[in-house]
This record gives C-alpha cells, structure tokens and sequence, in this order.
C-alpha cells in the first residue's frame, strides 16, 4: 500500500465518518445540511488531503464547495454536481474500506490512484501556463503546467509535461485577489510567483510522480531547492502537441464509475483560430464561447466566479484582434464535445490569461493571514 504504517491505521475511521456523513447528508436531505456537516467532510478532506490521497481528495473537496454554494444560496449552486461528487465520495470510501478488510492491496492501490514516485536530482522547467481555483473563505490553488528543457534522469526527457501546484487557505471575508498569495514564501524560501516570471526554474532534490499519459506531478520536500535561472527565449518549440497520442489515449481507455470528464485531459496549443460571441448555453456556471481551430470545434469555457474574471477579459480582448497568437490550454470530452480552458497566450511570450494584473496590497496581505 502506497500510504505509511500509521496512516492505514487511521483510514479506516477517517473512511468510515466519510461514509456516514454522505448517507446522513442523503437521508435526511439538503435542507438539513449544516456547517457541522460541511466541517467533516471539509476535515476529511484536509486530512486524505495530507495523505496525498488524490482522487479522494479532490472528490471531497469538490463535494464540500458546492454543499457551500447550497449552504450561501449561492445562484452557482448545481445540485447535479454535488449528486455526483457525494456519490462518487461514498464510493471510494466503501471500496478502500472493502480492500482493507479483505486485504487487497492491489484493489486497494487502484481505488486510491496513487502512481508510484521517484526522486529526481535536478529539474529545469518553464512555465506554459497556470490555472487557478478560488472558493472565496476557504481557500485558492493554482496548478502550473510545466515542460522540461532539458533531460532530467532516465526516465524524464526534455520536453516532458510536468506539473507542480500550490494551495492557500483564505479567510472568511478576504478581500485580496487571490494572486497576492502567490507571492508569499514557500517552505522551500522561494516564490511560486516565480514560476510566472518566464524563466526556467531550477528545482532539486524533488520527488516526481509519473502518470500513464506522458505527464507527472512534482512534490517539494524538506531537502527540496527551487531556483530562477537564466530567462527561457525559445517559447515557439514549446508550441505544439501530439494529436495521434490523444486519439491512442481515447482508443486505450476504460471507463469506470469512478471517471471524470476532466481526467483525460490533453495540454493542446491552437493556431489560426477564430472565436465567436458567448453562445447561450446551459452550463452551470460558465461562460461558453465557440471557437475552431483547423478542423477542431471547441467550446471555450470560462468561470462565471470570480476565478473567471481576468480570463473573460483577456479572451475577449484577443477575440478583436485580426492575428491572434498561439493559445495554450487544456482540452477534455464531455457529452460529445471538445471542451477548452484557455490558459495561455503566446503574444509572443507567455500572457498567462487567468492571472490578473490587479496590484497586490502587501500589507493587507500580511495582515489578513493566521501566523
């Protein structure tokens, strides 16, 4: 099993409170949700998330921000999102539970989609693009998708797809935009601001975790350094992507009830496309803008939240431009469609689109953070 002595000790209580919060949560019904119950669910998922459980992890997290949004009245409520993640959550937790007392590590290992680490001396990367996700009081991340340039080991060739992400508890009533966190310091004594600056990024003594579609994530130790090195100028090799590796993927793939549309992503960079005005759609909290490619039609995607802010803005100040420069983003299938965030544009550096440009207040900052 991919988790410590200690830790297997404690899951099968931590699985056991998941379980029974979700059929309490279902029995009784949404009207008589309440903080205490999104505090379990949001200390579960703190506590898998320590544990680096990552597929359970992200369910309960996406589980407790929508039990938030119906909590808030918020319009942004899907009650069929928050359906599918308590499912999906109950789950996971029956079949680790089951794995466990049957001792079956393999079943166990599946359910947990954990892929195995390997540390790594040295890592030069640059930053292609970076996503965010705020849920205002609680907390923001941002995930930065990341290519090698040069060959790291056996194992990491240049070119390789990497990503490295960061998350920041947000307190209630926190008016700073959710950018500002990026410049405090990391454990590391460094900046994940300085992933944005266009440089390669020096990182050593990392662990990396190698997934079956050509990519892996980064995770920072104790022993972990992370430098700014020399500025990277050769962003137009960086530009493409292996359109015949993601028709094999689509071929090769077994569905589950455990899927995600969003799992099978593909990091793909656009040129010579056109974007029309946002179509009227019914997607739950997006914007949606059709946009073609070649011969690919797409639907761009962008939050309604706050999130989306600067990537509304951005997107459509390109759309009015008669030659537009590369886009870098991430491509899924849902219902039969080509869905795509747009993360970047190469104008002719990287614009990382979902990053706003609005000034931080430092002190305010400082201030509003639980030292």
């Amino acid at each position: 099993m991919k988790i410590s002595k200690d830790d297997q000790r404690k899951l099968p209580r931590l699985l056991d409170d998941v379980s029974r919060a979700v059929e309490e949560l279902l029995l009784t019904g949404l009207t008589t949700a309440s903080e205490a119950t999104r505090q379990t669910l949001d200390v579960s998922f703190r506590e898998v998330a320590r544990m680096r459980l990552l597929r359970l992890g992200s369910t309960l997290r996406a589980a407790n921000e929508e039990l938030g949004r119906f909590t808030a009245k918020d319009p942004n409520f899907s009650q069929k999102r928050l359906t599918f993640f308590l499912n999906r959550a109950w789950m996971l937790c029956r079949g680790l539970s089951r794995a466990l007392s049957d001792d079956n590590q393999a079943e166990f290992d599946r359910l947990l989609w954990i892929p195995s680490t390997q540390p790594v001396k040295k890592l030069e990367v640059v930053t292609l693009g970076v996503s965010k996700k705020e849920v205002k009081g609680a907390y923001c991340a941002f995930e930065f998708r990341l290519r090698t340039v040069a060959k790291a080991g056996k194992a990491i060739p240049k070119g390789h797809r990497l990503t490295w992400s960061c998350i920041f508890p947000m307190k209630p009533g926190t008016e700073i935009p959710a950018e500002g966190f990026l410049h405090l310091p990391q454990k590391q004594k460094f900046k994940a601001s300085d992933f944005l600056k266009g440089n390669v990024i020096l990182i050593a003594s990392a662990d990396v975790a190698l997934d079956g579609f050509g990519g892996g994530r980064i995770t920072l130790g104790q022993d972990t350094t992370v430098e700014v090195g020399d500025v990277f100028d050769d962003w137009p090799s960086l530009q493409t992507w292996d359109r015949d590796a993601a028709v094999k993927r689509i071929v090769e793939h077994e569905t589950s009830p455990f899927d995600l549309d969003v799992e099978m992503q593909e990091e793909v960079v656009l040129t010579d496309w056109t974007m029309e005005p946002e179509s009227d759609q019914d997607r739950d909290g997006q914007h949606v803008f059709p946009l073609k490619a070649g011969n690919l039609d797409l639907d761009a995607v962008v939050a309604k939240s706050s999130e989306g802010a600067a990537l509304k803005k951005s997107f459509e100040a390109y759309q009015k431009k008669k030659k537009k420069p590369p886009l870098f983003g991430l491509m899924h299938y849902e219902l039969c469609r080509l869905i795509f965030q747009p993360l970047t544009a190469f104008d002719p550096d990287p614009v990382h689109l979902m990053i706003s440009n609005e000034k931080i207040d430092r002190a305010a900052l400082l201030k509003s953070l639980n030292f």
